[in-house]
């Protein structure tokens, strides 16, 4: 079993947190494996009030992810705290077989965050999954589909946490989800616009 390699990136000033799965055996960050991925063009753009997805954010350093980070007020962190996976070059979420799941809610509480912004259909899944506090089960066993956009509040010690799915933020997606459409989707959850 392996413990995710990251701390979830929050600072005080954060109120907002986008949430994935796990990233890759080989990456020293969140969203850094592939230039598929495009939350880093896409948080680029926003960062820099661009209408514009410019290529290549996975491959900023840390420090400049960890600034766009900062100037939006918004964290980072990932549903999967324990795990193995059934081929750990994979980089599938099918793959993974989750043991321990971060605890979502109590990380919001004890950071003053107000808003998950999940970033994979998989990560609000597990989220769910996770609120029944039962053992994590393989995301092949959560069926339900959710559509994206608001998902649902939570409240927890006398706070109320709301959820947001957003488009996953790949170069491929669903009908009518380009890059364009996905930028304007984040920037509206992660500025309130």
């Amino acid at each position: 079993m392996r413990t995710h390699p990251f701390k979830p990136l929050i600072t005080k000033n954060t109120k907002k947190l986008l949430v994935g799965t796990l990233p890759p055996e080989d990456v020293s960050f969140y969203f850094s494996n592939s230039s598929n991925t495009r939350l880093w063009d896409i948080l680029t753009a926003i960062n820099e009030h661009s209408n514009y997805v410019n290529r290549g954010g996975n491959e900023l350093s840390d420090r400049t992810k960890i600034e766009i980070l900062n100037s939006l007020n918004i964290g980072i962190t990932d549903i999967i705290y324990r795990y193995d996976r059934d081929d750990y070059n994979s980089t599938k979420d099918k793959h993974i077989q989750p043991k321990e799941y971060k605890d979502l809610l109590q990380l919001s509480v004890d950071n003053n965050i107000n808003e998950l912004l999940f970033v994979y259909q998989s990560a609000f899944k597990w989220f769910v999954h996770s609120l029944e506090k039962v053992e994590p089960v393989r995301l092949k066993k959560l069926k339900v589909k959710y559509v994206i956009g608001p998902v649902g509040e939570f409240k927890f010690q006398d706070k109320t946490i709301r959820c947001i799915l957003l488009p996953a933020p790949l170069n491929r997606g669903k009908k009518d989800e380009t890059l364009a459409f996905k930028l304007e989707f984040y920037r509206k959850y992660i500025q309130g616009l």
